[in-house]
């Protein structure tokens, strides 16, 4: 098997093409969207942050507040659920190498969330957002990344015939 997952993304939307061998075109896996990751900051905060005392002051607990914005942890769910969809994948053996498609930011984030699996079948890194493109337009800049060395494919071994 010598199949081959591309994963294409940002921090909203991504999308995984399985491509086998030198085939084109690519094939739809699936496609994900996480809205959160598009939402602006204040929609993603409820109502506690914000809000009046009883006295008519505001009520901040700067002691308590994330480290980080919604936004950023939004982002980190999502990529916690590629990198998780990725693994179940990989462990049911539905590819052998991946690659991915990130801009720099939301890469970083997702190699993060790799298990020590997963990040030993990945063959390349491309840090674009190049997740606008079509399908036909990333295989082309895509082209390098994707191929696999003769020496890593697998072979299928036909059976000898001998003639009697």
């Amino acid at each position: 098997m010598n199949t081959v997952w591309v994963l294409v993304c940002d921090a909203a939307r991504a999308t995984l093409f399985d491509v086998r061998e030198d085939e084109t075109p690519w094939h739809l896996v699936e496609r994900f969207e996480h809205e959160a990751s598009r939402s602006k900051a204040s929609e993603l905060v409820g109502d506690q942050s914000g809000r009046s005392s009883p006295q008519g002051g505001s009520v901040h607990h700067n002691a308590l507040a994330p480290a980080s914005s919604p936004k950023d942890v939004e982002e980190g769910h999502f990529a916690h659920e590629l990198a998780t969809m990725l693994d179940q994948a990989l462990r049911s053996k539905r590819f052998r190498r991946w690659v991915l498609v990130a801009p720099p930011r939301f890469l970083g984030m997702v190699r993060r969330e790799l298990s020590p699996e997963l990040a030993k079948h990945l063959m390349a890194t491309v840090d674009k957002d190049l997740s606008r493109l079509p399908s036909n337009e990333l295989a082309v800049h895509l082209r390098d990344a994707v191929r696999v060395p003769p020496e890593q494919r697998d072979t299928v071994r036909q059976p000898t015939r001998h003639a009697h």
